[in-house]
């Protein structure tokens, strides 16, 4: 996707505030709306879904505060998420 589509978030957004697994998604980045830990969040390019997004760019066990924006690297998608608790708004591809 070009990244000029992602600036209008063309795909759609969901407002995610459970601890409900998320997968199969094409998520191009999140933002935090109150202060959230990741427990699953994984990804990559053209269908890969192995990249552990939570070590490879450091969120591993880290509580993110309100109003970081998290995106997935170059043109990645985060393909399976889950919260461990917060609310974030995820927008989609």
């Amino acid at each position: 996707m070009a990244n000029a589509l992602r600036l209008t978030a063309n795909g759609g957004c969901e407002y995610i505030d459970n601890t409900t697994a998320r997968t199969g998604k094409k998520y191009y980045c999140f933002i935090v709306q109150a202060d959230t830990v990741v427990g699953t969040l994984t990804g990559g390019l053209n269908g890969d879904t192995t990249t552990n997004y939570l070590t490879s760019i450091g969120l591993g066990s880290k509580t993110l505060k309100q109003g970081a924006i998290i995106y997935a690297p170059g043109d990645a998608v985060f393909t399976n998420l889950t919260l461990t608790s917060g609310t974030i708004i995820a927008y989609a591809e």
